[in-house]
């Protein structure tokens, strides 16, 4: 009986010398990500599952490479496979949720991250995600809870207080909506949109003077700022101010002509300045 020259035992994908090597050519590939070598990353990966197509992790490890890619629907498929191998992998889950909302696929990516609810109902990215997608898909109140959710496991994170903002004001939850975005300032004093949006929301409650200070505290964390020169027009436009108004518009439209000058014409809050000459120039009317 001919012996073979190779032992079965080498090549088996149970055999210590290929776990190993498995083992190895993730853990290179998992620096290769860390570092932002993503392509060199997705070659150790392919190795490794061309040497053990079962092997969870190495999938997993590949779809996140993709996604570092902005290869969403390459990401997909790898997560498809993930969860082939393991139903209740809620990393998976929503790995594959995140793919699908970067491809505007909302209602399937709240489906994932349904998911990945279920699998693991105490990691607050997956709700924060979850209340992201449904933003997008106007359920603000199924948002709000999301986000109520993702606070209750982890208050710390100032994005998550930023989109309960975003959902309680478009539920016209004005005042509470000012609070989220107070705690999103606490907690990252340079959040300069967060300022720009609370100026927004207390401008509609006729707080202007506390406006300007937001669109202010705004400036000073960036620069260039149009958004705040924008919001600091708008209020002296609802204090009836046109010159300062001016200033101010004159601004932001010279950074972006077509972009400001086009919102301040739709904007009801420079209806009392309008007609000024100086406004009227700005606008082109």
């Amino acid at each position: 009986m001919a012996i073979s020259a190779y032992s079965t035992d080498e090549f088996s994908v149970d055999s210590p010398n290929q776990m190993q090597r498995i083992k190895a050519l993730l853990k290179k590939g998992f620096v290769l990500h860390s570092m932002g070598n993503y392509s060199g990353a997705i070659e150790q990966f392919d190795r490794a599952i061309a040497a053990n197509s079962e092997n969870e992790k190495a999938w997993y490890y590949r779809a996140q490479s993709h996604m570092q890619m902005r290869e969403f629907e390459t990401a997909l498929q790898d997560f498809r496979q993930v969860l082939r191998l393991n139903p209740t992998n809620a990393k998976a889950w929503q790995g594959q949720g995140v793919a699908k909302a970067e491809l505007r696929l909302y209602p399937s990516a709240v489906d994932s991250f349904n998911h990945a609810t279920i699998c693991d109902p105490g990691d607050d990215k997956i709700w924060y995600n979850r209340g992201r997608a449904l933003l997008k898909l106007e359920q603000y109140e199924n948002a709000l809870e999301s986000f109520d959710k993702a606070i209750a496991i982890d208050s710390s994170k100032y994005h998550t207080w930023y989109n309960r903002s975003l959902a309680q004001a478009a539920l016209e939850q004005v005042q509470p909506a000012i609070k989220s975005l107070e705690k999103v300032t606490e907690l990252k004093s340079s959040c300069h949109y967060a300022w720009n949006y609370r100026g927004t929301l207390l401008n509609r409650c006729f707080k202007y003077q506390g406006a300007l200070e937001s669109f202010w505290e705004s400036l000073k964390h960036r620069v260039p700022n149009p958004n705040a020169w924008y919001g600091i027009a708008s209020s002296y436009a609802l204090l009836d101010n046109p010159e300062a108004c001016a200033i101010h518009l004159s601004q932001a439209v010279q950074l972006h002509p077509s972009i400001y000058s086009l919102m301040a014409r739709n904007d009801t809050n420079f209806e009392p300045v309008r007609s000024h000459p100086r406004i009227s120039k700005i606008l082109g009317e």
